[in-house]
């Protein structure tokens, strides 16, 4: 179950390329085997295809329960490999799924919970999921981030970022508090993150003339962790 089902719709939506036209940046960045969790924002039903198609590899989708409800979507879903999840009661047996998958494997979550229908320059409010599955699994976080909501014919722009291996005590579920520290600390990487991507596309990085040297970090960036202290990882303020 799974993997054929995802194959032949990877190929199907391949077919569908040129009409959702996205540059990938931070190719370098893809982890292809092995543990490892991609969080990406969630602006449209096309976010699935989009990252499936350029994000090479097998992978499940965290979803959630809601679309159960409809048997067309619970079955075609399903048969994709997803794992449906309550967020706001996760199933012990889900849990159990999700951790025995990331033992050696990978999934990609839209840690805000839901697909942000507001602003997308910035997205919504992240739950605390992605960071119990990165604590007890250990598994790295790849960041992934679309520039605008996806729209037919229109250039857009996919940003992968460096994996983020912040989470010292692996292994173990974190606490509640703990998971919310954790939480703030990934939506301050997936702002510096946004930063980055907007910088690259207005200042039009990828000509050899607006290259940034190596290190050299962008000035909306360096202002932005000028104003913005980093969050601790943990309640009690431990980095």
């Amino acid at each position: 179950m799974g993997k054929p089902f995802y194959y032949l719709s990877k190929c199907l939506y391949s077919l569908g390329r040129p009409l959702y036209p996205t540059k990938v940046i931070g190719r370098e960045n893809i982890i292809k085997k092995g543990k490892c969790i991609y969080a990406c924002n969630h602006l449209s039903a096309v976010d699935i295809p989009l990252t499936q198609v350029h994000i090479p590899g097998y992978r499940r989708y965290i979803g959630k329960v809601d679309f159960t409800e409809h048997k067309l979507s619970k079955f075609l879903l399903g048969k994709f490999g997803v794992i449906f999840i309550d967020r706001d009661r996760p199933a012990l047996s889900t849990m159990r799924e999700i951790f025995k998958v990331l033992d050696n494997g990978q999934i990609l979550i839209f840690p805000e919970g839901t697909r942000n229908k507001g602003d997308a320059n910035e997205m919504g409010e992240l739950k605390t999921g992605l960071a119990l599955f990165a604590a007890k699994s250990g598994a790295p976080v790849v960041p992934v981030l679309l520039y605008r909501r996806p729209k037919a014919f229109r250039k857009n722009y996919m940003y992968i970022g460096k994996p983020i291996d912040i989470i010292d005590k692996k292994g173990r579920m974190p606490s509640a508090a703990d998971a919310e520290a954790i939480t703030a600390r990934y939506a301050y990487e997936f702002a510096k993150l946004r930063i980055l991507l907007r910088d690259y596309v207005e200042n039009k990085r990828w000509k050899k003339k607006n290259k940034l040297k190596e290190g050299e970090k962008p000035p909306a960036l360096i202002a932005f962790e000028a104003q913005n202290e980093m969050p601790a990882l943990t309640a009690a303020g431990e980095q």
